[in-house]
């Protein structure tokens, strides 16, 4: 199961001491069938295996002096599995929890590596082929952070596409709550008091880009609860 180890060494996150970063059993082994003389034609060429396919296009592969068997793929096969790419995703989630960790921008920098790490895990646990956290939104949430080093820390979560909640609370009625897309873009909700009509809440929501969002929400006056 591809987890973040909180509990031993990860040299990469600087976490703890012993331990590492595991992805599961990755170890690959390389089986190729036999090939029929009529879809490959090949030469053996000192330490180079030269493939010729039907397209005519050729392909030098470093034997190292070694033999082996090379398989057909159609040109209509996806020579990537779904594994695959889960993999490369995984592998830019830790990278931004790594850049988070380490930015001078984000002055809870510990406490919200931390908080992803241990909702990455959760994720993990709850279903190994998820995505864990969605790169996309994570870089998305980021930036955001990146532009605005005045936030408080907020509360996070994911949501059932994975990708990143976060809200900033003022008692029970003040609430500003962003979704973070893959996309750059984000979806935002604010419920206020209305002064008029006490028992009832003010409700503005919409979707725009995160860059400008901060701009478009603080005129409806989120700053208190939301910056330091």
């Amino acid at each position: 199961m591809p987890l973040i180890n909180l509990h031993g060494k990860c040299d990469r996150f600087g976490f703890a001491q012993e331990g590492n970063i595991a992805y599961g059993n990755q170890s690959i082994e390389d089986i190729f069938p036999t090939v029929s003389q009529d879809t490959w034609e090949s030469v053996r060429l000192d330490r180079t295996f030269t493939i010729t396919p039907r397209s005519g296009i050729t392909e030098v592969v470093n034997l190292n002096e070694c033999s082996a068997r090379i398989s057909y793929c159609s040109e209509n096969e996806d020579p990537f599995t779904q594994a695959d790419l889960l993999d490369k995703e995984e592998d830019q989630v830790q990278e931004l929890i790594f850049r988070i960790r380490i930015s001078t921008s984000v002055p809870y920098r510990q406490n919200l590596a931390h908080r992803l790490i241990t909702l990455f895990n959760d994720a993990k646990e709850e279903d190994p082929a998820s995505l864990g956290i969605a790169a996309g939104s994570l870089r998305n949430f980021y930036n955001f952070l990146r532009l605005h080093h005045d936030l408080k820390y907020p509360n996070i979560s994911l949501t059932p596409d994975y990708n990143i909640y976060a809200s900033w609370k003022n008692g029970q009625k003040r609430v500003f709550s962003v979704h973070f897309l893959p996309n750059g873009d984000v979806r935002f909700v604010i419920f206020k008091p209305n002064n008029r009509h006490t028992e009832r809440q003010i409700r503005i929501s919409g979707i725009i880009t995160s860059d400008i969002l901060m701009e478009t929400v603080l005129p409806h006056r989120v700053s208190d609860w939301i910056l330091k």
